[in-house]
């Protein structure tokens, strides 16, 4: 070798290194599939009587030092088919079941900024937390422990747990924790504690960690756990605002109008038992006695979010409660004009049951756009497709698709 250019040579080669494990690191699938399963070969000069050498190269090599305005063509022609790909079902599923209208309203809200996520106990689910009915269940279990040792002790069952256990049934979780609280407030009270603390210890997955794409302003949240918080922190972009049950913190109302990152949890929050609310008091202090009253902070909050955002709900099952009431009754007014709002809702297989469910969402402003459940090995329900709906949708308001 001569020396002449040895010292280039190893510059050169320093630097092509560090660019190329770069390069592999961040784009290591495009290369793969650029390079196919061999690499470019070819020989050198060979001197008389000597085999001549052979170079193997890459052709991702090739093509970012030959042209780097290719490369980046080219990389971005894989970036799109990748996502054309990658949401090839959803889109599939949309069209299939005639919902690509819906769907591309919600895009555009989502795009307008417009969206204020609506979530339920679904979507702290696939980060260990119960659903209702489970957190229910199991409190009922505890109790009645209790109950059956009264009874041996000669004193009166708990006979309202037969109650609460017919609310469960009839997916009336919201009365059954009423009954429950009404009964045995500091039973009540030390299990959502304990239920839902340690937000902090929990691995965040699944569809809530795309809270942030979804939105950067107003969240609310039948959920006792700190998992939006998280989330949020993590993408540094802090709560600014706060509301648990009635009592607002850090300025909530002025945060919501200003269109500020703030939280309403609408049961409160799970360290917090004085921001509960469950029982028939709390209910009227936070909505109104017999009618909704507007004067009320909550259900003032409630009213502004409904006439000027377009809600997302998210791992919510919609049924009658407190706030689908106050939707209704603002709607039964006829005082303003509604946004459209959106529920992403696990398909229902009955097409009569659908049809009610669809109907009584429509009647409340709420456009569903249902999503594929599957079954997986074991049985269990594979609600997979609902996070890949949520990326399909920010993907397409971001303009990638």
């Amino acid at each position: 070798m001569t020396t002449e250019w040895t010292g280039l040579a190893e510059t050169v080669k320093k630097l092509t290194a560090s660019i190329k494990s770069e390069l592999d690191r961040v784009n290591d699938d495009f290369h793969n599939t650029l390079n196919g399963a061999r690499p470019l070969k070819f020989n050198g000069i060979g001197s008389s009587g000597d085999d001549p050498v052979e170079y193997s190269v890459e052709l991702s090599d090739v093509l970012f030092w030959h042209d780097p305005t290719g490369y980046l063509d080219e990389l971005e022609r894989w970036q799109n088919q990748s996502l054309i790909d990658q949401y090839q079902e959803v889109k599939d599923y949309l069209e299939e079941t005639d919902q690509n209208t819906s769907f591309s309203r919600l895009v555009e809200a989502i795009k307008r900024k417009r969206i204020v996520p609506f979530i339920g106990a679904g979507l702290s689910f696939s980060c260990d937390y119960p659903l209702w009915e489970q957190a229910i269940t199991k409190l009922v279990k505890k109790l009645e422990g209790v109950s059956t040792s009264e009874t041996r002790a000669m004193q009166p069952a708990l006979s309202y747990l037969e109650e609460v256990k017919q609310y469960i049934v009839s997916s009336k979780y919201l009365d059954a924790v009423q009954l429950l609280y009404e009964n045995n407030k500091t039973q009540v009270d030390n299990f959502i504690n304990n239920t839902f603390d340690g937000a902090d210890a929990k691995d965040i997955s699944g569809p809530i960690k795309l809270l942030p794409a979804i939105c950067d302003g107003c969240i609310i949240t039948t959920n006792f756990d700190g998992l939006i918080e998280k989330v949020f922190q993590q993408k540094h972009k802090a709560i600014e605002g706060y509301m648990h049950g009635i009592q607002t913190h850090n300025q909530f109302a002025a945060k919501l109008i200003q269109g500020d990152r703030c939280l309403l949890k609408l049961h409160g929050h799970y360290n917090s038992p004085e921001t509960y609310i469950f029982s028939r008091e709390q209910y009227a202090e936070a909505y109104g006695d017999q009618q909704i009253d507007y004067t009320k902070p909550l259900a003032k909050v409630l009213r502004q979010i409904f006439i000027s955002h377009s809600m997302l709900f998210l791992g919510c099952s919609l049924e009658q409660d407190r706030t689908t009431d106050l939707f209704s009754d603002i709607i039964t007014t006829g005082a303003f004009d509604i946004p459209r709002h959106f529920a992403l809702m696990p398909e229902i297989k009955d097409h009569q049951e659908k049809l009610e469910k669809e109907t009584k969402l429509l009647d409340t402003k709420i456009q569903p756009i249902w999503y594929q459940v599957l079954l997986d090995d074991d049985g269990r329900e594979d609600h997979s497709q609902l996070e890949l709906m949520i990326k399909f949708a920010i993907a397409c308001a971001e303009g990638k698709l």
